[in-house]
């Protein structure tokens, strides 16, 4: 049998095939050439690894956003009540413009005035004004949050399904943020000290601000809503 030298070595899986390869004394291989038979040399596939990407589903959010079954309970239980199908839609949007409109935004203003007033005494009274006006109105936006709640459940829509609901959420943490750095007796900011008071008062009042352009948009947002 002739012995022919190989000039390619096949590789498998990364390691060389020995198969029909003689080892020689030199250390080299050669391989048994058939005359009736072609030599073939079989390569596998390199490996690939394919990675699928994960695309994002907002199932499990819509099943967040769904009124919990106790929340239905109630808005179905009080749907019982003879309540005018106007009240019920129109109540909680006519409570909450009046509350902006005659509380929060009056209430901000003179908070500012009382701020900025060069007659001590009568800064001292715009600030009390202030702060009554403030708390009532803070405890009527815990209210009329829960009104809307209901109003919604009521009207057979998902509580978090909108933009409008999510900014209520903001805005009653900026009015309690806001409250707690006033009952602390304005040292959240600044400290006990004089001076680190009045920068608890600077942080009152610019939050404040901002708190009020908040509820602006969340009232944007609720015509939006309201409108959908």
């Amino acid at each position: 049998m002739a012995v022919t030298r190989c000039s390619v070595i096949a590789f498998v899986g990364g390691a060389p095939s020995l198969a029909g390869l003689s080892p020689t004394a030199s250390g080299s291989f050669v391989c048994r050439a058939r005359s009736s038979a072609r030599m073939t040399a079989t390569v596998s596939r390199p490996f690939k690894m394919v990675v699928e990407p994960v695309v994002p589903t907002v199932a499990p959010l819509l099943e967040l956003a769904a009124n919990p079954a106790w929340l239905v309970k109630v808005g179905d239980a009080i749907g019982t009540l003879p309540f005018p199908p106007a009240v019920v839609k129109y109540g909680h949007p006519a409570l909450m413009g009046f509350m902006i409109l005659g509380m929060g935004t009056p209430g901000a203003v003179i908070g500012w005035l009382g701020r900025i007033n060069e007659n001590k005494k009568e800064g001292v009274k715009q600030k009390q004004l202030h702060e009554n006006i403030m708390l009532a109105f803070w405890l009527l936006a815990f209210a009329g949050a829960s009104g809307g709640i209901l109003s919604t459940v009521m009207q057979g829509k998902d509580i978090l399904q909108s933009p409008h609901a999510l900014s209520a959420g903001v805005v009653l943490g900026l009015l309690t943020a806001n409250a707690t750095v006033a009952y602390s007796g304005f040292t959240i900011g600044g400290g006990s000290t004089p001076a680190g008071r009045q920068q608890g008062r600077t942080l009152h009042a610019y939050l404040g601000a901002g708190t009020m352009v908040a509820l602006l948009v969340h009232g944007v947002l609720g015509v939006a809503n309201f409108g959908g």
